[in-house]
């Protein structure tokens, strides 16, 4: 993964900690299509999946992306894939 996927979301986009975009949103973003995106600050629905939280990383490779949410002491991060756009919901 190039040095572009670890330029901060939150420089990039202007967001900040209370922020948090819907998960319908993420999945629109080119940005994180097929890649595994880490979510700070989720909201959840009844099933306990995120819809809606701070893109705080992401990566294609998931060991990658959880070694440095470990590193950086990230431990209430939910993880989750972004489905490709032709798999989009």
């Amino acid at each position: 993964m190039s040095e572009q996927r670890r330029t901060s979301f939150i420089n990039v986009r202007g967001q900040t900690e209370s922020d948090p975009m819907a998960w319908e949103d993420i999945c629109r973003d080119a940005t994180w299509q097929g890649r595994w995106v880490a979510l700070d600050g989720c909201a959840y629905n009844e099933a306990g999946e995120a819809t809606a939280g701070l893109v705080v990383d992401y990566d294609d490779n998931l060991a990658e992306l959880c070694a440095r949410l470990s590193a950086e002491r990230r431990k209430s991060c939910s993880v989750v894939f972004c489905p490709p756009a032709e798999s989009a919901a």
